[in-house]
């Protein structure tokens, strides 16, 4: 059974972490709720994948702070002026140095999360921009 792109980006989540378990419990909490979920460790992996899948993503969950060129907030703006239909979600174990750099469409969530809480944020994120498509 195949998909077409606006059903699949529908309910495609990038999930950007460097810390594996951590990733993991996303990817999985994601993917349980019905998510179709691509993970990387680094936003370079990311921005890769998202220049050369245009349309295919309807949330990027990112952490800040990762190794690579690009950190999490780097990502986000990328996002949000490349592709402004795709929703961004960050996330940090700290505070954010400077809240300003984090893009107008762009929602934070302080690490720990709750897994249910992610979820909950990201089904509200992917409804909001499931009927806009990805451009860039």
């Amino acid at each position: 059974m195949t998909q077409d792109v606006t059903t699949q980006r529908a309910c495609t989540v990038l999930v950007v972490e460097d810390e594996f378990l951590v990733r993991e419990l996303a990817v999985c909490e994601l993917e349980e709720s019905g998510f179709h979920v691509i993970d990387f460790p680094t936003a370079d992996a990311a921005l890769v994948h998202l220049e050369s899948h245009v349309g295919e993503t309807a949330v990027v969950f990112t952490d800040v702070q990762m190794p690579g060129r690009l950190n999490g907030l780097d990502l986000a703006d990328i996002v949000s002026r490349s592709w402004p239909s795709i929703g961004v979600l960050v996330t940090s174990g700290g505070p954010l140095v400077n809240p300003t750099k984090l893009p107008s469409c762009a929602r934070f969530v302080a690490k720990p999360w709750r897994a249910a809480d992610i979820v909950s944020r990201v089904q509200v994120i992917a409804t909001r921009c499931a009927g806009h498509p990805a451009t860039l």
